[in-house]
């Protein structure tokens, strides 16, 4: 590909961002209130999170290699499109039946985006640090949907949530329009379906357990500080935005961070950071203190994604990139999954205390399975001489 071919490609990449990312924003805020407000327990929230987060997982893990063989651009055009009607299907239904099939078709089209947006990226800008790239991407697209949650929360007051996730998925709908005219090169595997190495299977424990530690908070975030903390619907939609801002924050700060700390400490510092702040989260119930300590959270959770992500391709093939991100969104959507049903069990039994620590504890373990994996697989824990070159160079 030519390098116009390739600008413009881009262009229209970052663009349909935009739309897809503020409809995901109005969608995703209303999306828990809605079940709330429609008589569902916290329970049975928990239970729709958690069939979202299973669909993904096993469409993720079955798409992975499917994406290798017919191109990744291709899947990533589809599951935009699916991802606006999964929001369009919720914001037109009325039973909770729907809101399940809704629900987890969004999971089918969150596993394919996530299994190939980054592959896409990654084929159009060849040549430049991976972490760097990903996690400016991420701070782009976690700041774009910061915003459509600050919409959502005016909107949803005024107008109802149930309307707000439809036009979410009217102005997500836009962006399939747009991606249609990307052009990205594919490196394609010679087989439709094949089994993941133990390389990769190995990088899907680790995603288990940070989706895990994750999701037995994130989904329940707007509904502690609004149901149980007692925070109004304006101030709760602040919060939830300033998180996805924070997230943006923390992956833009990816680069300056490895620049000064290294890889090593800075996944190091990331981890004990959020072990530290979850387990605090567990004693602060004031609704203040409790955002603050959420907001810091979301800033420590995204530092190691971007840098994990980048060291996950440096161990793969260029033919079993979506494959390999098939696999991390596996494991990742189980580890959600598990995450969400756990939390809203808990949660339901007023056991806050112990959803906290246990995210906590599971993001230490996450840690030291990463060191573990990293070391058998490398010899060793810290990222490559290039690779620290590259990532102290990269403007």
């Amino acid at each position: 590909m030519n390098k116009t071919t390739v600008a413009r490609s881009l262009i229209l990449y970052f663009s349909s961002e935009i739309f897809l990312s503020f409809g995901i924003g109005l969608a995703t805020y209303a999306q828990p209130l809605f079940f709330k407000s429609a008589g569902l327990s916290d329970q049975t929230i928990g239970l729709l999170f958690s069939i979202n987060s299973l669909a993904a997982g096993v469409f993720a893990l079955l798409f992975g290699s499917v994406a290798d063989r017919i191109g990744a651009s291709r899947v990533f055009k589809l599951s935009t499109l699916l991802m606006a009607v999964s929001y369009l299907m919720m914001g037109i239904t009325h039973s909770l039946g729907w809101w399940a099939w809704a629900i987890a078709l969004q999971g089918l089209a969150a596993a394919m985006l996530m299994s190939t947006e980054n592959v896409v990226l990654s084929s159009l800008t060849k040549g430049r640090e991976k972490a760097a790239v990903l996690s400016k991407f991420v701070a782009l697209y976690t700041f774009i949907i910061g915003s459509g949650v600050v919409a959502s929360g005016y909107f949803s007051t005024a107008y109802g949530y149930q309307e707000t996730i439809r036009l979410g998925g009217w102005i997500a709908l836009v962006a399939p329009g747009i991606r249609v005219f990307v052009r990205a090169p594919d490196a394609k595997s010679e087989k439709l379906f094949r089994l993941p190495s133990g390389r990769i299977w190995g990088m899907s424990v680790y995603a288990i357990l940070f989706g895990l530690g994750t999701n037995l908070l994130n989904p329940f975030a707007t509904l502690i500080l609004h149901g149980h903390l007692g925070l109004s619907n304006g101030a709760t939609a602040w919060v939830s935005s300033a998180s996805t801002f924070t997230m943006a924050l923390g992956s833009f700060m990816v680069s300056a961070v490895l620049r000064r700390l290294r890889q090593e400490r800075t996944l190091l510092v990331s981890f004990a950071s959020a072990v530290g702040v979850t387990a605090a989260m567990a004693w602060m119930q004031s609704a203040p203190w409790f955002s603050g300590l959420y907001l810091t959270r979301t800033v420590v959770t995204s530092l190691p994604g971007s840098i994990v992500d980048a060291l996950f391709l440096n161990l793969s093939k260029e033919s079993e990139y979506a494959q390999m991100f098939g696999v991390r969104v596996f494991g990742n959507s189980l580890g959600n999954a598990a995450g969400s049903y756990g939390g809203g069990v808990l949660l339901n039994h007023q056991e806050m205390v112990g959803l906290l620590l246990l995210s906590a504890l599971t993001f230490a373990a996450a840690y030291a399975y990463l060191r573990l994996l990293l070391k058998r697989n490398t010899g060793k824990t810290d990222l490559c001489p290039e690779e620290q070159q590259a990532t102290g160079t990269h403007s």
